[in-house]
């Protein structure tokens, strides 16, 4: 999957969101996924990881597999 696909399911999934995601290892499976998005505001830590993580768990391994792991940077 191409790094614009990775960042459109997750602004997709979170409106109102950017998304810059990294392929980490050159097989376009794993990804850092640099997320800024104002509706965490008022979310613990966990909670935000958890909103990104449920945009892209079709796509893990629950899903079609095409994402096999994410490392997940919120910004300000």
């Amino acid at each position: 999957m191409e790094a614009a696909a990775v960042e459109k399911i997750v602004m997709d999934g979170l409106q109102g969101s950017s998304c810059k995601a990294t392929d980490l290892t050159g097989t376009m499976d794993h990804w850092n996924l640099e997320v800024q998005w104002t509706g965490f505001d008022g979310m613990a830590l966990l909670e935000q990881h958890r909103a990104v993580l449920e945009v892209v768990r079709p796509y893990m391994s629950e899903g079609d597999n095409t994402i096999h792991a994410v490392q997940i940077q919120i910004t300000r």
